[in-house]
């Protein structure tokens, strides 16, 4: 397959040929392999089969994402959200009534993000003896990396950015393989969930992980629309994290870049102000 013939089936999902251009080769493969099985000799005969058949028009778009992660993924970030969440309690009484801390991993893909997450949080833990409890919710289109994550099993590669420490601590070793260690993966929901076409998983989120997926794949047709709905789910106060080559979609959201790092954002106020911003960008669109 060709960028030209590529390019049109990105089109057809609406989809950002700049955001796959790196990463086409092992899609491209993906979809060549689907066209054969389904018989199909061109892209129009291909999409004209994927319009009449909805179970082969799921299999395409799971086909198309892109599942490429590892432990504390860009490091500067995890090391400024630790630094950003263990401002919000330091000041808080030993003992008090806190409130669970709820996150959600819009796009979760193996795991990874969310157990780096949990290992934050363990070293949280020590330092901080007023943390409120963690709730998880991950979601992911793609019920094989959702069955991976949860088991928790990743290879040396996926880990390279940890220290001798934490793999100790967090991490049974066998072999050239890293399992995650049970007390790690307590408390986390994992969901298959489109966040292109489902509600959110939560409301009045406190951490939502919108990283390297929606803002990278999608044109604005369709980002837009799930982008309102995701920055709904978070709470005035709460914060969005994105990916290091990303940025936000337009001008004048309630997000305000935290001084920790330029990929946290805090939410300034409630969603009305986003609302208008997004839907009217969309109906320009």
């Amino acid at each position: 397959m060709d960028d030209r013939s590529f390019r049109i089936i990105l089109k057809f999902f609406e989809l950002s040929w700049p955001g796959y251009r790196r990463v086409r080769k092992g899609v491209k493969k993906r979809l060549v392999r689907h066209m054969r099985e389904c018989g199909s000799r061109s892209v129009s005969e291909y999409l004209g089969l994927l319009v009449e058949n909805p179970a082969e028009m799921k299999t395409a778009q799971r086909l198309l994402t892109v599942s490429i992660s590892r432990f504390s993924r860009d490091p500067e970030m995890w090391e400024a959200l630790e630094a950003c969440l263990a401002s919000s309690w330091a000041g808080a009484e030993k003992g008090a009534s806190i409130r669970p801390f709820r996150v959600w991993s819009a796009g979760c893909s193996c795991g990874e993000e969310i157990y780096s997450l949990k290992i934050l949080w363990m070293r949280l833990e020590r330092r901080l003896p007023n943390l409120p409890p963690l709730v998880v919710w991950a979601g992911d289109t793609n019920p094989k990396v959702l069955v991976k994550a949860e088991e928790g099993v990743y290879p040396r590669s996926s880990v390279r950015n940890l220290s001798a420490e934490t793999l100790e601590e967090a991490f049974t070793a066998t072999s050239k393989k890293y399992t995650v260690r049970t007390f790690l993966k307590k408390g986390i929901r994992w969901l298959r969930h489109d966040f292109i076409s489902d509600p959110p998983l939560a409301s009045d989120v406190d951490l939502i992980f919108l990283r390297n997926n929606l803002l990278t794949y999608y044109l604005p047709p369709v980002m837009l629309p799930a982008f309102s709905r995701i920055l709904a789910a978070l709470r005035t106060g709460g914060l969005l994290v994105i990916g290091l080559t990303e940025a936000l979609p337009l001008a004048g959201l309630p997000l305000e870049p935290r001084p920790e790092h330029p990929c946290i954002f805090e939410k300034t106020t409630d969603s009305e102000q986003a609302d208008a911003i997004l839907c009217g960008d969309v109906s320009s669109a």
